[in-house]
């Protein structure tokens, strides 16, 4: 199974916002991800996840 990874910047670039918000949800563990060192990534699955659990659906 290949899992796509993501750091930083491509993961706010993604989900459009900035790094500095990135960085304030993941002290806030609202956004699974991972850390290895003084590194943070991201599973891409994971992000999509958490772009769906978040998705409002007007009736």
């Amino acid at each position: 199974m290949h899992r796509t990874l993501l750091d930083i910047s491509e993961t706010a670039r993604y989900l459009r916002i900035s790094k500095s918000t990135l960085y304030r949800w993941v002290h806030q563990k609202k956004i699974k991800h991972i850390k290895i060192g003084s590194r943070v990534i991201f599973m891409q699955s994971d992000i999509e996840e958490f772009i769906n659990s978040n998705r409002t659906d007007f009736k």
